[in-house]
């Protein structure tokens, strides 16, 4: 009789365990994020992560390897799809990806605007030139065009005005510690990234530009601070 109480009472609890899990997973999304580089941007977003105590399980950032945008996406649209068909799809992916020179930077776009269309949510995090504009926007908005010149690309010049700024003199692609840096400046990064998309509506002209202060309010509405 004892032993058959002890049973039903495990059962019961296990069964309560499964129960707030459930509860659990309903009301925290999962989200996947898909980065262009190796390095730099999963650090960085790595850092963010874990500054916000985001639950492990509820972000997901995978590196892809830093080739053309087109690909990023296609990398992407294979995690969810095979997330999905496990039976749990991701609520949200996000892809962050650069114009600088790539060629299939408008394909990879069209391709996200087509998922979009289907249902799947799939969401662009573009930087334009770079990823490098949402760290110069922690010192200041500009809207100062990054073109490239002779042997420069766009992104090598705009690395070089970051590197002008207190900390970066000797800034490289995967560097560590950079959230931590700018961490304090973070409110001002937000207000001019809003406020380059809102001047690119009017003008027509992108560059600089970037929606990294958007993945940057979705990691924050999972924040457990």
């Amino acid at each position: 009789m004892g032993s058959d109480n002890l049973f039903h009472k495990r059962k019961a609890r296990k069964a309560a365990e499964l129960a707030r899990g459930a509860a659990t997973r309903a009301q925290s999304p999962r989200v996947l994020i898909v980065c262009e580089g190796e390095k730099t941007e999963p650090l960085y977003l790595n850092d963010l992560k874990a500054d916000l105590r985001i639950r492990p399980a509820a972000v997901k950032i995978a590196p892809h390897d830093g080739s053309s945008p087109d690909r990023v996406v296609a990398h992407g649209h294979a995690l969810y799809e095979e997330d999905a068909r496990q039976g749990d799809s991701f609520d949200a992916v996000y892809f962050v990806f650069d114009r600088d020179k790539h060629p299939t930077y408008a394909a990879a776009l069209q391709a996200l605007n087509d998922c979009k269309a289907a249902g799947k949510p799939f969401h662009a995090v573009t930087s334009i030139p770079c990823f490098e504009y949402w760290l110069l926007l922690h010192f200041g908005f500009t809207d100062q065009p990054f073109d490239a010149a002779g042997k420069k690309s766009a992104a090598d010049r705009l690395i070089a005005e970051l590197r002008t700024k207190p900390g970066f003199k000797q800034y490289g692609k995967g560097q560590k510690g950079i959230y931590a840096l700018l961490k304090d400046k973070l409110p001002t990064a937000i207000q001019g990234a809003a406020l380059g998309l809102k001047n690119a509506a009017k003008t027509g002209e992108d560059n600089p530009t970037t929606r990294m202060h958007e993945l940057v309010a979705a990691l924050q509405a999972l924040s457990e601070t």
